[in-house]
């Protein structure tokens, strides 16, 4: 028995979501063709159906008749107030920061509603520092200078926060859930229901099952594939890892190994074009990026990642003697019949974007084309129960997302109407000396701390409003400020003491969460170093830069992140020893300062202790070889 049939027969009230959900997704694929609704009207019907959704979902699965009757009203408040926005929007925008009473009430419920659906589907970090930031001009306006701020009257804040529709929940941020990411979020889930993941998996068999490392490679490659559609690190988890992770374990892998190798792997996928994750979605929505400049873009750095992580698979695998045989053979004619069901999509995606359609309408008919040639293949025609749940849980996934994007409205109006987005700014500056280096360490501290506690959508919308302006005044390209941000809200996900994905991946593969967590940071140092690279290196990303920098600055990236991996596995050739470790280090830390400083004498230095380590590594392997066969023919005589 499938979920959804599972959770119908657990309780009837799920029928209900199940049918607001498809009347979600019904809506904006609607919606993405037809005008349905003014702009503020359709955001706000985005906002009540994922409002709805959560709290009937939750209504669902409470036990106690308390958390029944609370969800209950919360869900009939959700209808009352999401109603009266939809009738009087005209109004309340015109009489934003002069509304009436009724108004203001009706934007208190509106910003509690918000709060509480974001907690239950996230836990409280994100709206209890929503609540922080929310309530900090009450007392900021009292403090001295650097921490005083400008402070509105309770009416006009909550005109800011809510029922103004001008800020706030109805600020820049739900409109790119609503606009860009929800689709895509459907396109992703539909494609799973439609057996999406067998596919990639055989392909990913078919490329790395005989590579030293075996199912690790595989691993990296699903991963990266499957990721990239999802848009989801926690979902590629779930679904690659319950393939891979034993399959790695039973080969030879540690099980803390097996799981940080599918964690790094899987959280990778968030950056991998051509889909990538809904932070890039997000990138589009508020910076107004082309989405499709945006992949192009990150291609080099996606590509560099998965080099990085790949090497570190490859030099456990090679440590931990992972034979290089195929574990499995690959059905090369169920790959082929599986071929145009997720190929077709992919296209259909990339030629529209290349011709400047809109994202809803790419989405569309990225979704319509998936469910079109599924039903054009001979055999494994799916039935309309897994288009249903695929439609359910993007819809419900989506609800999430819409939640959290009020939430961090509420965020963003309180920074930019209280003056704190500038002060934060300018804080970076001076905190860091003008130094471009430390403002991006601590950005990058900022993002990991934001992140390690709900989506790393939410991370970047909050880093990026204050720390994207405080880069560009520091020199650095618009562009290269936001994906700096983006790649560290993504990683987030993956830096102890709350690795969320690495948690997921050690409970699959039963080994200890902090052992996993350290592992899973090793074998993706690419992503915390990458985001450097691409700030002094631009060419990473495609932006303009001189010839020769941009020759040795590639050569260096490539190089630097190789022997940082040797230096973390402690394996090259063969297993290194600790000078051979600090050589590597030594290379590693040569290139990217060279990276910072473009001085060519250390460049040249870099790969010189490279050129070293590996004439030694040479040299034992040969030794230990010829020890061996030494050894075999004592054996025989």
């Amino acid at each position: 028995m499938n979920e959804l049939s599972t959770r119908i027969s657990e309780n009837k009230v799920y029928i209900l979501v199940i049918g607001v959900s498809l009347a979600m997704a019904i809506y904006h694929m609607t919606a993405s063709q037809v005008l349905l609704l003014a702009p503020k009207a359709h955001i706000n019907a985005h906002l009540g159906f994922g409002l709805l959704i959560i709290f009937l979902d939750r209504f669902t699965k409470a036990k106690r008749f308390m958390d029944k009757s609370v969800t209950a009203l919360l869900s009939l408040f959700t209808v009352i107030s999401i109603g009266y926005v939809a009738v009087l929007w005209p109004e309340l925008e015109n009489r934003a920061y002069f509304n009436t009473n009724m108004d203001l009430v009706i934007g208190i419920i509106l910003v509690v509603l918000v709060l509480e659906a974001t907690r239950r589907d996230f836990g409280w970090i994100l709206p209890g520092l929503t609540l922080l930031v929310v309530l900090y001009p009450i007392v900021g306006q009292s403090l001295p200078e650097p921490f005083r701020c400008q402070t509105l009257d309770f009416d006009q804040a909550i005109s800011n926060l809510s029922i103004g529709l001008q800020n706030g929940i109805y600020g820049i941020v739900l409109p790119t859930s609503a606009n860009y990411i929800f689709l895509f979020v459907i396109f992703g889930a539909l494609l799973q229901a439609l057996g999406g993941t067998k596919f990639f998996m055989l392909l990913a068999n078919l490329i790395a099952g005989k590579m030293q490392g075996g199912p690790g490679i595989m691993s990296i490659v699903s991963s990266a594939l499957v990721g990239s559609i999802t848009g989801s690190a926690a979902a590629n988890v779930a679904i690659t890892g319950s393939f891979t992770i034993p399959l790695m374990k039973k080969v030879g892998y540690k099980p803390e190994h097996a799981a940080a190798i599918e964690a790094s792997a899987s959280n990778g996928g968030q950056i991998m074009p051509p889909i990538m994750g809904i932070v890039a979605f997000g990138m589009a929505g508020i910076t107004g990026i082309p989405y499709l400049k945006i992949i192009t873009m990150a291609i080099i750095p996606a590509l560099l990642y998965f080099w990085a992580a790949g090497l570190y698979v490859y030099f456990r695998g090679g440590q931990l003697k992972i034979k290089q045989e195929n574990t499995e053979k690959t059905n090369i004619k169920a790959l082929l019949f599986s071929l145009p069901s997720f190929v077709v999509p992919f296209i259909v995606i990339l030629i529209l974007l290349m011709k400047s359609y809109s994202i809803m309408y790419v989405a569309f008919w990225a979704i319509v084309s998936s469910v079109a040639v599924s039903y054009i293949k001979l055999h494994n025609r799916p039935g309309i129960k897994q288009i249903i749940e695929g439609l359910v849980k993007g819809a419900r996934a989506g609800a999430g997302i819409a939640a959290s994007a009020a939430c961090v409205g509420l965020i963003m109006a309180t920074v930019t109407m209280s003056g704190l987005g500038v002060k934060l700014s300018s804080g970076i500056m001076i905190w860091s000396g003008g130094y471009l280096l430390i403002a991006l360490i601590l950005i990058a501290a900022i993002c990991v701390v934001m992140g390690m506690g709900g989506p790393s959508l939410t991370a970047y919308f909050i880093v990026s409003m204050f720390a994207a302006p405080a880069l560009v005044k520091m020199g650095v390209g618009f562009e290269q400020a936001h994906f700096f941000t983006m790649y560290f809200a993504v990683f987030a996900f993956l830096t102890p003491p709350v690795a969320i994905v690495a948690l997921i991946a050690a409970k699959l593969a039963g080994a200890p969460y902090i052992k996993t967590a350290i592992e899973a940071t090793k074998a993706a140092i690419g992503g915390f170093i990458i985001p450097f690279m691409f700030i002094y290196c631009p060419v990473l990303l495609l932006q303009p830069q001189a010839l020769i920098p941009a020759i040795f600055g590639i050569t260096a990236c490539i190089v630097c992140l190789f022997v940082l991996e040797v230096a973390f596995v402690g394996y090259y050739f063969i297993n290194c020893n600790f000078v051979e470790r600090m050589l590597a280090t030594l290379a590693g830390l040569s290139l990217i300062v060279y990276l910072i400083l473009q001085n060519y004498i250390l460049f040249f230095t870099g790969i010189i202790f490279f050129v070293i380590l590996t004439c030694i590594q040479l040299k034992k392997r040969q030794s230990s070889s010829f020890d061996y066969r030494s050894e075999q023919i004592g054996e025989k005589a």
